[in-house]
């Protein structure tokens, strides 16, 4: 059977739910409206010597002294005081890899149905250093067109000089929507405290990533430092 993934932290899972929140509510507008609450001040018609209050000394609201609401005092939400959409500028990704998926395998969920277990072989650049990686993944599918993929991979360094060589690992969590071209998904990674060499500086950072996927296998990811 494929080895699933070791379970992941706590912590790891409220930094996913953290991401795809903020995803959810950047795309969405909230508008907030005002309700003006009117009080009007009436007094009250008071008696003079028992005398029965008539139209002349009695005090009755009119149009003058009574506070209605009219276009001049009432609050209303105008294009003006509406929340707007806000968008997150994320600016350029400190991580950039490409990979293609080398083998793939059906594992028995105990809910029933199968997911798929894959291996993927890859490279790219993270903050200018090139490496090669390797990595497993569980996708498991959610519906028809949602899937839920987790997995972790090692990367190696390629310094050609054989200078400050490094090692990193990290684990990652996405979730994925099936389209016509492959896959688009978005999620996080948590690095290891154990990178070594000129990949020490990964040690438990933590980054959010988007994922394009093509039917043929490759892929791409690009992610951005959580700080």
């Amino acid at each position: 059977m494929y080895p699933r993934p070791k379970k992941v932290s706590g912590r790891f899972v409220i930094i996913v739910s953290a991401v795809l929140f903020i995803a959810a509510l950047c795309s969405v507008n909230v508008a907030y409206a005002q309700i003006p609450f009117l009080f009007p001040s009436i007094a009250k018609p008071t008696l003079t010597n028992a005398t029965t209050p008539t139209s002349t000394n009695a005090t009755t609201p009119t149009s003058t002294n009574a506070t209605t609401p009219t276009s001049t005092n009432a609050t209303t939400p105008t294009s003006t005081n509406a929340a707007t959409s806000t968008y997150i500028t994320l600016g350029n990704p400190f991580y950039i890899e490409s990979n293609k998926i080398i083998s793939q395998v059906p594992v028995p969920l105990r809910s029933g149905g199968n997911a798929s277990g894959i291996t993927f072989v890859g490279n790219g650049t993270v903050q200018g250093i090139g490496f090669k990686e390797i990595g497993r993944a569980l996708i498991i599918p959610i519906s028809s067109k949602i899937v839920d993929i987790e997995g972790g991979l090692l990367l190696k360094s390629n310094d050609s000089s054989g200078k400050g060589n490094g090692n990193a690992t990290l684990s990652f969590r996405e979730i994925g929507h099936v389209i016509a071209s492959g896959l688009q998904g978005s999620g996080a990674a948590i690095f290891n405290p154990n990178a070594t060499g000129n990949l020490s500086f990964l040690n438990n950072k933590v980054a959010v990533f988007t994922h394009n996927g093509n039917r043929d296998g490759t892929n791409m990811i690009k992610a951005w430092e959580w700080k």
